[in-house]
């Protein structure tokens, strides 16, 4: 049995945040990728008959929808949109050493999952997702478990570097 705090100890954490670092590789292909479909229908056009005349909804982007009367909530999945993209910008170029940031971003992710699901704002009969729309959802619902995986193995890295003195290598 080593001693607490030998150079085995502070290369154990020191190969743990290197691990951690591998979840930032994910980062930019995930906004890259979310930002793109931003440009992307998210909703399938929906037509249906009201007894008198015969309806069409259309939905298009998600700029689209915040132009249209009652679009507040895409206007809020705008502004979540460019706040997930920010954050997996930021978390590419500066790798986190905390939980904070990656906790950030799933929360921000699980926020577009939810409104991806409910589909705030949309008319009866809500629209299904569209393919670009189903492929957004998934995208998020990664972003959401990378992020919850990420922020989870830095505080158990955290709490593993405070339990054992630091020694100069």
């Amino acid at each position: 049995m080593t001693p607490r705090g030998t150079t085995e100890d502070v290369r154990s954490v020191q190969d743990g945040y290197a691990v951690a670092d591998r979840y930032v590789r994910f980062y930019p292909v995930m906004a890259l990728g979310t930002l793109a479909l931003a440009f992307l229908p998210l909703f399938d056009d929906v037509t249906f008959n009201d007894g008198a005349a015969t309806v069409r909804d259309t939905y298009g982007t998600v700029f689209d929808m915040a132009r249209r009367p009652g679009g507040g909530p895409a206007v809020i999945g705008m502004l979540l949109l460019f706040g997930l993209v920010a954050m997996l910008a930021v978390a590419t170029f500066a790798p986190p050493r905390s939980a904070g940031l990656p906790s950030a971003i799933a929360v921000v992710a699980a926020l577009i999952v939810l409104l991806l699901i409910t589909k705030p704002g949309t008319d009866t009969p809500k629209p299904h997702l569209s393919d670009g729309g189903t492929a957004g959802l998934v995208l998020v619902i990664c972003a959401t478990v990378l992020g919850a995986a990420h922020a989870v193995h830095l505080t158990v890295l955290a709490r593993r570097s405070r339990q054992r003195p630091a020694v100069s290598v």
